[in-house]
């Protein structure tokens, strides 16, 4: 009998394999992430409880197929066992589920018809470009196609929930009454600021296409008198003065750093002497902590020209524009706050 010790040779193997084939694998999880969205399961089993065999029935799902993707999802823990039942754990539930205030549902169903392939990211490493998008500016695709346009919106405004919550919570708004959202999208970050501080007005300046969005959202919010849409594009035009707070959120990572400080100079110009710039990303450190940030600019190289950014990079590129007090905070999850003083 040949014992297991017997069959290892320290020579040919000398180092375990199981970080590298986790990251070969962890694709997968993505994947099964967005069939499962697409699907329906979460929404299914966020009204019930349910055996494999009535998930399977009522998901038009065979044996082996729905054994696929119920196994992917319990093992990584999104979904729990109550007796012969699964259920949502309270992640998934709070996350997963079409519509839910906060839920990610849009940005993950997105990944459908766009997902991260190694050939989509090989081309993009090799091009430079984006590959979502070919030869066409993201934002110009977006003006002359409504349909896409809200599809983008609605994954992003998932994105953006808990992050505006967040922000809201524990941003100073000490004289502040008046905040512009540069390219604020659905209004998710000016809808939390809002509903958090009473004072506040908030304008989303963004393209006209999506200022209609912007409405809607706030509408729907019930801050419609406070939160208003405005149609402008942030690089042909000056930013609009007249506001105590200029609010970046997730707009630099979207622009190389070149692009990033001609927006931050324009903010610093907009604003009043003492009036201040936030900038809302999820930033990168030093040591290239934390993976979810660092791996966001793979992201960035098939959709965008941008990449994350460390704080020391943000802090340079205030400096450069004029800015003098900078200070960081943290704000949900993996976001951060850079707010700079005028």
């Amino acid at each position: 009998m040949t014992h297991r010790a017997d069959r290892r040779d320290p020579e040919a193997f000398p180092v375990d394999d199981k970080r590298v084939y986790d990251a070969y694998v962890a694709g997968r999880q993505s994947a099964a992430l967005a069939a499962g969205i697409r699907l329906g399961l979460f929404d299914l089993l966020e009204e019930s409880p349910a055996s494999e065999e009535s998930v399977g029935e009522q998901l038009g799902l065979g044996v082996r197929p729905r054994r696929a993707l119920l196994g992917a999802l319990e093992t990584m823990g999104l979904l729990v066992r109550k007796g012969s039942e699964l259920a949502l754990a309270r992640d998934a539930s709070a996350y997963l589920v079409r519509d839910k205030p906060g839920s990610l549902w849009g940005l993950i169903d997105m990944e459908i018809e766009n997902f991260l392939s190694p050939a989509t990211l090989l081309e993009a490493l090799r091009e430079d470009r984006s590959t979502v998008y070919g030869a066409d500016d993201p934002w110009e695709a977006h003006e002359q196609d409504p349909e896409r346009a809200r599809a983008f919106t609605a994954a992003m405004h998932s994105v953006s929930e808990r992050p505006a919550a967040g922000l809201a919570e524990v941003v100073d708004t000490r004289g502040v009454r008046s905040v512009l959202d540069v390219g604020g999208g659905s209004g998710a970050l000016s809808i939390a600021l809002a509903r958090k501080h009473e004072e506040l007005v908030c304008v989303v300046w963004d393209l006209a296409v999506v200022c209609e969005l912007a409405r809607e959202y706030a509408r729907k919010a019930d801050v419609a008198e406070r939160v208003l849409a405005e149609p402008g594009d942030m690089f042909r035009q000056p930013f609009p003065e007249g506001h105590d707070v200029v609010l970046l959120s997730q707009i630099l990572h979207d622009w190389p750093p070149e692009k990033g400080a001609t927006l931050v100079q324009k903010a610093y110009t907009a604003l009043p002497r003492g009036g201040r710039l936030w900038i809302h990303e999820k930033l990168v450190e030093e040591d290239l902590t934390p993976r979810a940030n660092t791996l966001v600019s793979l992201d960035m190289m098939v959709w965008t020209e941008g990449q994350q950014y460390r704080e020391s990079e943000l802090r340079a590129m205030l400096a450069g524009a004029g800015f003098e007090r900078v200070e960081r905070r943290a704000t949900a999850g993996y976001w951060s706050l850079i707010e700079a003083w005028k």
